[in-house]
């Protein structure tokens, strides 16, 4: 019910945003007084003002979704051009990889995304590698696209519907430009202007974005983290919870030290962001209290596991259950240890054996295949003690 709500807002919004467009390309461009854009809008029956209501909506989500794709193809270009190798190319679920030598489709979805280029970095030094035109990229692509259309609009006496579609255009353009080039942070996660500005600046920081991106090169291409470099994972002296990079590190750390059978050790290190996780964006919440209750199974902390597993991240897990096998694996140790069902646990365990490849992370299905078949091991060896 909640995703058919949010549908019908998002096109009440298109529509809303289509009429104000149209209006005001109307006062702009045509010359013609508020009053009198409205009155033309508004007038003439029900028929003739969801005629033009329509078109106005229809080339507000087209906009959108054209917007999106030029941003990630503005850091795609900007990457290439500097570089960092082509590792996966995302619209909303939508992604493209290269896999053995060719082009493959995939469907992956990440929270609080509706798109994202994900490349690994130049194989240099890393003082020698430069993030800003990486980062600039896809705000450099908006303006540049956005500027176009706008000059095509006052050049150029053009048809109705070709005005609306280069207005909605050029306000998504100029809207994404402004929302990712003016440094801050959104939900707590650094945007691409922040970046640009700070992460030459704080090499510690770029040393952590350069490493998550070639971690995340290596888990689409099959590897593990446990079989990645010791020097990838260098001690941190302490870790600035408040930093929405070094919190998504620090669950790439917790992957390794997971994939290890680390399990103190990882049980430690989330006890200690949980109890930061005022300051922690709510996504990266989530993923720390999943990995937390993943842990407290493992470890027979059944209790703590049971009072962190609410029922929000219960909804959490399913929704993304068929793009993530992390969130296979959570639901199979929840579905074992808390629920009980033996059953039900090994079937989910058979269907992503099953379906493996259909994951755009190989490396992570690898390891959660192994975990869960660890966890089998554990329940296995605490009912032998119990009888």
């Amino acid at each position: 019910m909640k995703t058919i709500l949010k549908m019908l807002g998002g096109l009440l919004a298109g529509i809303a945003i289509g009429v104000l467009i149209g209006i005001g390309g109307a006062v702009v461009f045509n010359g013609v007084s508020i009053s009198e854009a409205f009155t033309k809008v508004f007038s003439g029956g029900t028929l003739r003002l969801l005629v033009p209501v329509f078109w106005a909506a229809l080339w507000a989500v087209v906009s959108f979704f054209l917007q999106i794709v030029i941003h990630e193809g503005g850091h795609l270009v900007a990457g290439l051009l500097t570089g960092y190798r082509f590792v996966s190319f995302r619209i909303f679920s939508l992604t493209l990889i290269r896999k053995d030598g060719r082009y493959q489709w995939r469907n992956f979805s990440l929270g609080g995304t509706g798109g994202q280029c994900l490349m690994a970095p130049p194989l240099r030094p890393l003082e020698e590698i430069d993030t800003r035109w990486y980062n600039l990229g896809g705000v450099l692509a908006n303006v540049v696209v956005s500027t176009l259309a706008l000059v095509l609009l006052l050049c150029f006496d053009l048809p109705d519907w070709a005005e609306i579609f280069l207005m909605t255009l050029t306000f998504f353009g100029y809207l994404l430009a402004l929302i990712n080039g003016i440094p801050m942070k959104l939900s707590g996660v650094n945007n691409d202007g922040y970046n640009l500005l700070f992460l030459e600046k704080t090499p510690d920081d770029k040393r952590r974005l350069c490493q998550m991106l070639e971690a995340n090169a290596n888990i689409q291409n099959g590897i593990q983290p446990k079989e990645m470099p010791d020097e990838m994972f260098p001690a941190e002296e302490q870790v600035n919870w408040k930093d929405g990079l070094q919190v998504n590190w620090q669950l790439m750390v917790v992957a390794r030290l997971e994939n290890q059978h680390r399990w103190e050790e990882a049980y430690a290190l989330l006890q200690e962001g949980l109890a930061q996780k005022q300051h922690i964006a709510a996504l990266f919440q989530q993923e720390l209290t999943l990995e937390m209750v993943f842990v407290c199974l493992v470890t027979g902390r059944i209790e703590e596991a049971r009072q962190l597993y609410t029922d929000r991240l219960r909804k959490y897990v399913k929704q993304f259950m068929k793009t993530h096998s992390s969130k296979q694996r959570i639901h199979f140790a929840t579905t074992l240890l808390l629920d009980g069902n033996r059953e039900e646990a090994l079937q989910l365990l058979e269907d992503l054996k099953a379906h493996r490849t259909d994951y755009l992370l190989q490396g992570e299905v690898d390891m959660d295949i192994e975990l869960m078949e660890h966890l089998l091991s554990v329940e296995c060896r605490v009912e032998s003690v119990e009888l």
